[in-house]
């Protein structure tokens, strides 16, 4: 990015606005960005090879090059390599990596093992051999092609590589409709356009763009497996402003507009954002992209501001196993860099009470006096609720287990749910239970897979994929367990007693069905999610045991739960 190409979009000058309607932004807030990656680049360094007489010398895959547990390096952890060439050239306060050559040798090493484990057609695999996984390849290139950059390299074996890689997602979709990969897939093309200097990367990443931008719903919210996720959102959000900032393009202001007013709903009052009321259940917050735009819009700005207090308070939610800390470490960089010293006035009255009911992707956001709650009835009426500054109470859905060891679920994402919104703070929402498993691989099932991944699986790449989605993310088999959830807000005016009412009711209809065990889970997540079940404070929530309950609803069949909160 040069700055004359920034300062040719809207979104990021100040005549944006009129400059009476700016105001200046705390500048030691900008600290905790630097303060935040600093902290977590010892664990990537830590993670990636530094032998160079490995074959694996560079690979950031520890399972695979040091614990030797895994078969194949997953492509997903070489984005690290971005994070370690921002580490050399940004001068962060208190950054002891600036300028170290190690630092740098390694960011190039990480770049080098990508290409010589990619696949030749630039291909590469994530989470099973031959897998050829769109997602791995999008954040990887563009991570590879912004560390070029930012290094200065000139190196023709990885621009090949580059060219390898970008052909390959040019040509290949995924099964599954998940806009945040699309994202990467343009963001990737045309930094590899301008690596290559070429313009067949800059269409086909303006031609995904579009593509995109077609499944922006009116809401605002791009798809995640047929629904809204907003930590999700903010991966769109980010891909697009950088997008923006590197090829001006002033028709992505106004679905960038709509991006991130409706992720501004999902902002918390005690700074937090996102969670198990998604489609996805993630709590993913990218802060370079609301950065990008906060000069020109409230809305990023508050997000952003709201991001940077839960990192002064350490209270931001917490992605650092190896595989997902390099997801964000980049991104904390470019935020501190790219931080915006000024932002839009806020309107003095930003108090108004207001309840949003959302019907594309069926959520419901209320704030009412000091009390905040969110909804999402396509999740079977998981919330989180807010009551002045009280520990939030966060409600993930019933889980029944049954005596014949089976589980089911009341919060698995379906938009065909039956739910009515009935106004005067009413939402009721109906559907069986789903049955839910947590399947995890044996030696029997992993050594057959990979060998039929190695002898058929590699041809049918899409089929594959489509039979594991339903398997473990999108399938949904329907429980002979009937639940309806009533949500009732209290009025506006009414400051005492409860503000929140919620009302379980489950009715069996299979008689052979006995219930062992019941509870109404606080933080668990019964789809597969890589980014889900990672630390934030909600997780602190006790989940509610409800085995007072279970002799009534084996005897009745049918049981009623009411529960109250302030």
């Amino acid at each position: 990015m040069t700055p004359s190409s920034a300062a040719a979009s809207p979104l990021f000058t100040a005549a944006a606005r009129p400059a009476h309607d700016r105001v200046a932004r705390d500048p030691a807030q900008r600290f905790w960005y630097a303060r935040a990656a600093l902290v977590r680049l010892p664990r990537l360094l830590g993670a990636i090879d530094r032998n160079p007489y490995h074959a694996t010398y560079g690979c950031l895959d520890r399972q695979f090059w040091h614990y030797r547990t895994a078969a194949f390096p997953s492509e997903m952890y070489q984005e690290g390599a971005l994070a370690l060439a921002l580490a050399f050239t940004t001068p962060l306060p208190d950054n002891r990596w600036f300028g170290a050559p190690r630092v740098r040798e390694l960011a190039i090493a990480a770049l080098r093992f990508s290409a010589r484990y990619s696949h030749a057609d630039g291909s590469c695999d994530d989470y099973y051999p031959y897998e050829r996984a769109l997602g791995a390849a999008v954040f990887s290139l563009q991570a590879a092609t912004r560390a070029y950059e930012v290094l200065q390299l000139d190196d023709a074996e990885l621009r090949r590589a580059f060219a390898r890689r970008a052909q390959w997602i040019a040509a290949h979709d995924e099964s599954g409709r998940l806009s945040n990969h699309h994202a990467l897939a343009a963001l990737a093309l045309a930094r590899t356009g301008r690596v290559l200097d070429c313009q067949e990367w800059h269409d086909a990443a303006e031609e995904r763009l579009r593509r995109l931008l077609a499944w922006q719903t009116d809401e605002g919210w791009f798809e995640e497996y047929g629904g809204a996720d907003p930590g999700y959102q903010t991966v769109t959000i980010d891909c697009l402003a950088k997008y923006q900032r590197l090829t001006p393009a002033p028709w992505l202001d106004e679905p960038l507009r709509r991006a991130v007013k409706f992720a501004r709903l999902f902002l918390h009052p005690d700074g937090g954002y996102g969670g198990e009321y998604g489609s996805r259940g993630t709590y993913h917050f990218y802060p370079h992209g609301m950065e990008l735009l906060s000069g020109g819009q409230a809305d990023a700005a508050d997000l952003a501001d709201a991001f940077l207090g839960s990192l002064a308070r350490d209270r931001e939610a917490s992605f650092d196993d190896d595989r997902l800390i390099a997801h964000r470490l980049a991104n904390l960089v470019e935020a501190y860099e790219d931080w915006s010293s000024t932002r839009p006035a806020r309107p003095e009255d930003t108090s108004q009470d207001t309840d949003r009911y959302l019907p594309g992707c069926r959520m419901l956001i209320a704030r009412r006096a000091q009390r905040t709650t969110i909804v999402s009835a396509a999740r079977g009426g998981s919330f989180k609720h807010f009551a002045g500054g009280a520990t939030p109470v966060v409600d993930s859905g019933l889980v029944v287990e049954f005596s014949d060891g089976r589980v089911a679920v009341s919060q698995q994402h379906d938009l065909a749910r039956d739910v009515a919104w009935r106004g005067e703070g009413v939402l009721d929402i109906r559907q069986a239970l789903t049955w839910a498993r947590h399947e995890t691989a044996t030696p029997t099932k992993q050594a057959i897979f990979h060998v039929g991944m190695a002898f058929a699986g590699r041809w049918c790449r899409e089929l594959v994929r489509r039979l594991l989605q339903r398997r473990l993310i999108t399938g949904k088999k329907r429980c002979p367990v009937h639940h309806t959830r009533r949500i009732e807000l209290a009025a506006v005016e009414s400051n005492d007693g409860p503000s929140l009412r919620v009302t379980d009711t489950l009715e069996i209809v299979d008689r052979r069905l006995t219930v062992r065990r019941l509870s109404i889970g606080s933080d668990h997540q019964s789809a597969y999610v890589a980014a889900t079940n990672i630390y934030h404070d909600d997780v602190l929530c006790p989940w509610i045991d409800l085995s007072t309950y279970v002799d009534e609803l084996n005897r009745t069949r049918r049981v009623t739960i009411q529960r109250e909160f302030l």
